[in-house]
């Protein structure tokens, strides 16, 4: 006689492993599948469709600004039961003790988080973290449950010049028999053969020509559609044109406003069978290639694996009806206090003397107009572009009519407080400033302004709340109100995360991204747009509390040039 189970699931079945639909009953018992068949069953479910649950391939949490819980509250209801999180933005703040404690948030949650243990703790030495990851706390760290890889290899340079302690770092996963994840933007020809040497994948493809190189070197390829890095349609023609096996997706970068609409991983997979891919197809790319490519002993529906199930109405839009995880029916993220997790919820993580604005200008060494190099800020990749601008007492000011801006990167570690200065163009601010803690990778406080005195007021905002995203309007004035004209969300979980809900976090952010846009601030991605102006990996030009980085070359370059 056959046992009785918990669950039967009936629907057309999403089989990622023939590549075929078919009409089957799952048996579910003790959160395994354990038969295709009917059996007496407990519970009976029925579906249009039953596919595995999505993998996200590459991802940040903090890039979200939500807690583990609170990101899967999101994400778990669009079908996404998994993710492979890279938490190197808590590292750059809290060190290993910060990735141990996000890490251990995957028992308080829903969502199956495989980490990547991160690599590049600081990213570079061209800009100051609140910590270092050394070889010895990978190895630590490489022991800690659900660690599948070395996070991405972001500092290239060192990787291909054979500096010995990115080198050991991955010695240490391989031997820990883990993956070892690539970041090699704009790397092609001979660097991309010698580093294709110690990499398994890359996610930072945004043209196809660049993709083909790289799976042409052997690895495999997550193609990458983020809040801001929406490049999958550039890489849709791979699908046809090489193994779709090697292929997986990803979001990298995820912003909480976007978490509203939808997952990300979703979103790309309904984007695939859009571009008219097959939709079994699909669903590979985001199930069972990223769990081949990590290990998983999920990403698919057969007997003894994990019941990993979306119940869906409609499998062309990715209309999902159910989830389950491990069995359970639409699973809720377990919650928990916060003095749980001191490591990770530190509150004082933003030290920095206050500011006047005289610190975060730069000097001038004449009252002449002064030639600057300045950021092009356009794109995710910040060309270098040359103006000119006015000095006044010994500093340089803002050229409103050209649109060149200053903008000041804080250490806010509680190191030696250094600051950075320089020039931005392409923000279109007509007064006051913007500002953020969340500012790739080492998150130190960056502020963009149209006078010093405005970004002082902000930053020194941001300094007494605990990090997060603000924005200061002079035209608001009120002098028993030292907050006024000041707009801002609150991050105080190492100024880069809030314990709020998903919806309020989004709210806030889009209160904040308005009264910057009421300032004329044209950037499309809004204040967030801040995060990737310091990343000192990714061309051309960037910003740290080092100074101005010509990352072609890896050096801090002179902001003047000459005089008029």
């Amino acid at each position: 006689m056959t046992s009785p189970v918990d669950t039967l699931v009936r629907g057309t079945v999403v089989d990622v492993l023939t590549g075929t639909l078919e009409d089957r009953a799952i048996a579910i018992d003790n959160g395994e599948v354990v038969a295709f068949g009917e059996r007496p069953a407990a519970r009976e479910l029925e579906a249009n469709y039953i596919a595995p649950g999505l993998i996200n391939a590459h991802m940040h949490i903090e890039s979200t600004m939500l807690t583990l819980p609170r990101y899967a509250e999101a994400v778990v209801p669009r079908g996404v039961t998994s993710i492979i999180a890279d938490p190197h933005e808590i590292g750059n703040v809290l060190g290993a003790n910060g990735v141990r404690a996000l890490c251990r948030e995957n028992d308080r949650t829903s969502i199956k988080t495989r980490f990547a243990v991160p690599s590049c703790v600081p990213a570079t030495d061209l800009q100051t973290a609140g910590a270092r990851i050394g070889p010895e706390d990978v190895a630590a760290l490489c022991n800690e449950p659900n660690v599948v890889a070395l996070g991405e290899v972001m500092d290239t340079k060192a990787l291909l010049t054979g500096e010995a302690g990115i080198h050991a770092k991955i010695r240490i996963a391989r031997d820990a028999g883990l993956r070892i994840d690539g970041h090699l933007s704009g790397i092609s020809g001979a660097d991309l053969q010698e580093a294709a040497r110690f990499l398994d994948n890359d996610h930072e493809s945004r043209t196809a020509e660049a993709a083909r190189e790289k799976a042409r070197a052997g690895l495999r390829l997550h193609l990458r559609e983020g809040s801001s890095s929406p490049n999958l349609r550039a890489l849709l023609p791979l699908i046809d044109e090489i193994d779709s096996r090697r292929l997986s997706l990803c979001t990298d970068n995820f912003y909480v406003d976007d978490l509203q609409d939808h997952a990300g991983i979703d979103e790309a997979v309904r984007m695939v069978i859009d571009a008219g891919v097959d939709p079994v197809t699909a669903v590979q790319l985001a199930t069972v290639n990223t769990a081949d490519a990590y290990g998983l002993p999920f990403g698919r529906i057969a007997p003894g694996v994990p019941a990993d199930l979306v119940l869906l109405d409609d499998l062309e839009t990715w209309a999902v009806a159910h989830v389950l995880i491990n069995g359970k029916l639409d699973p809720e993220p377990v919650s928990a206090p916060e003095t749980d997790r001191p490591e990770l919820f530190e509150r004082n993580t933003v030290q920095f003397e206050p500011v006047v604005a005289h610190d975060l200008a730069h000097t001038a060494t004449t009252s002449a107009r002064h030639t600057v190099r300045a950021i092009d800020h356009t794109s995710q990749t910040t060309a270098e572009t040359i103006g000119t601008v006015p000095a006044v007492d010994g500093v340089l000011h803002a050229n409103m009519e050209s649109d060149f801006l200053p903008a000041a990167v804080i250490e806010r570690h509680g190191n030696d407080g250094t600051i950075g200065t320089g020039f931005v163009h392409g923000f279109g601010l007509q007064r006051g400033a913007i500002a953020s803690t969340v500012a790739h990778d080492a998150h130190n406080l960056v502020v963009v302004g149209t006078s010093h005195t405005a970004m002082a007021r902000l930053a020194n905002h941001l300094r007494t709340i605990g990090g997060g995203l603000g924005v200061y309007d002079p035209h608001i004035e009120d002098a028993e109100n030292h907050t006024a004209g000041i707009t801002s969300l609150e991050l105080p979980i190492a100024g880069l995360l809030s314990s709020e809900s998903p919806a309020e976090v989004a709210r806030k952010l889009a209160t904040v991204d308005d009264a910057a846009r009421d300032l004329g601030l044209t950037l499309s991605g809004g204040v967030m747009e801040l995060d990737n102006l310091t990343l000192e990996v990714i061309p051309e030009l960037r910003l740290t509390d080092h100074g101005l980085v010509d990352v072609r070359t890896g050096s801090t370059v002179d902001v003047v040039l000459d005089t008029d």
